[in-house]
Formats: structure tokens, sequence, C-alpha cells
């Protein structure tokens, strides 16, 4: 079928199938790096279907069915349902916030002060600001900021993976995860409340603040918070997309508990013990 000929709905869905970048996968070249690659593949390849079976197939139902041959657990279908959900008002926000995202973009390119930003703070928001202004506007439309934003997530998750060292602490993710979500709670019509300067140290910490870098959503989650007080389309699009990610990071703090922390060593997966304390090759 010709890519002109396909709904949006359709792009969308061939797109999350299409998951880590090919580039990023052929950069795999241990064992473990192919498997998890294969792994992630699959996984998007699902999470496509699950998107067909809500937005464009009557009576399809590929997460069941999953499930039933034991392929996935329950919980992780429940993930899925949420993160596909949480795409769908993504694809609404993206549409409204577009424009407002490059305007600022372009007044980025000529150095406005890191005052102008609202959020949990001037300082939290220069290094994202500084590396915007340091990038052209590169999208033509809405969607294709859209599928930039499913890229990052799924190649930065992907990606890890090919780093010489890369550890996943599970306890500290779960509280970036409540942190969040108790953010998402205080958010008032969608903008986001200002953090103390303990909470915000806190969060960085959590994060492994060094490691973050900008990202293409966290572009629009920032141009939001300053243009959704102006604009009732956007702050109900925001709005929703605030509890669409709160459930999300519920459900995923949830489906961790049990979880050890890992970590990626030269090509090779390393999980701790029970206890949390030395990471093992898996």
């Amino acid at each position: 079928m010709n890519q002109k000929t396909l709904s949006i709905d359709e792009q969308i869905a061939q797109f999350i199938a299409n998951l880590p970048s090919d580039r990023l996968l052929q950069q795999a070249k241990t064992s473990a790096q192919i498997e998890e690659g294969h792994k992630a593949r699959q996984t998007q390849i699902l999470l496509a279907e699950c998107w067909k079976s809500k937005w464009l197939v009557k009576d399809y139902y590929p997460v069941e069915e999953a499930v039933k041959r034991q392929e996935i657990s329950q919980r992780k279908a429940e993930l899925m349902y949420c993160c596909v959900n949480e795409y769908k008002v993504r694809w609404e926000l993206c549409q409204v916030a577009e424009k407002y995202v490059k305007r600022l973009h372009t007044e980025l390119q000529n150095t406005i002060p890191v005052e102008h930003f609202a959020g949990a703070s001037a300082h939290s928001s220069y290094k994202f600001v500084h590396q915007a202004s340091l990038r052209q506007y590169p999208f033509q439309s809405a969607y294709d900021l859209f599928a930039e934003t499913l890229k990052e997530d799924a190649d930065g998750s992907f990606s890890v993976c090919l780093e010489p060292y890369y550890a996943v602490p599970m306890k500290k993710w779960r509280k970036v995860g409540k942190q969040y979500t108790e953010l998402l709670e205080q958010a008032e019509n969608g903008t986001y409340p200002q953090l103390k300067k303990a909470e915000e140290q806190k969060l960085k910490t959590n994060l492994v603040w060094d490691k973050v870098g900008f990202s293409w959503i966290g572009m629009v989650l920032w141009t939001c918070q300053i243009e959704a007080k102006n604009d009732p389309l956007l702050r109900k699009k925001l709005l929703a997309y605030n509890d669409s990610l709160q459930e999300a990071l519920s459900l995923g703090v949830t489906a961790s508990r049990k979880l050890p922390g890992w970590a990626w060593q030269n090509g090779e997966l390393l999980c701790t013990d029970k206890a949390g304390g030395i990471y093992r090759r898996a």
C-alpha cells in the first residue's frame, strides 16, 4: 500500500512497529545486545497491533491473545494499553502544541533569557533551553514532531545496552516515578508547581541528572507550561496528557516493585541479586 494512501492512525501504527531504529539495532554486536534489540522490536510490533485494535480494527485482540499464548504477562498487557493510550493523547497534544513549539524554538535561536521559562525552576530548564537553542527546528508538521518523540522513547530505551556501562537502579526509578506522579497531581490547569530547592535536588539525584539530555517531548511539555494558560484547547489537551502519563507512571511503579536493578557493561546484561547489591551477569 502506498504511504500516501494510509490514514494518520495507520501511519502511526506502521511507525511504531519499525522502532527502535534500524540504524540503532545494527549497532548491536554481542548476543545479549542482539537479543535485546529483538525483544525491543517485538514489543513495538505488539504495541502497533494494540494501537490498531483500539483505533483501526474492530474485534481484534492481539494483546489478549499474546497473554493467552504466555508470550507476555497480564501486567505487561496492562502497561501496553497504558502506553498506547498515552501515545494517543500525546498525538492530540502535539497537533495543538506544534505551532507553539516551532515558534518558541525559533525564539530560542535569538536567545531568550532563562527566566522566561515556567516550571520546576529556571536552573532546571536552562540545560534543555541551551541544548534546544543549538539545533535547527527540523519538523514540517505536527506528525513529524510526534513521530520523533516516539523514536526518542524507543531508541533511548534500547541505546543503553550499547553504552560501555549504564546502570539502572530500580529503587531510584521508582522514586522518580512517585515524585513525578505527585508533581502531576499538584499541577494546576496542567501547569507544574514550583519545586522547592530540596525537592528539585532530590528529583535530579534520582533522575541521574548528568544522563538527562534534550528531548522533543520535553520541549513540547515546556512549551505547554508557557502557552496553556492562554489557549483553552491546548490546556485541555495538556490536562488529558498529564492524566494519561500519571496513570502510566503509577502502573509502572507498581509493576517494578519486585524487579531488581540491572546494568549493561560492555554489551553484557548484569542484574543485582535480591538484596539489590552486586551486579551479576544475567
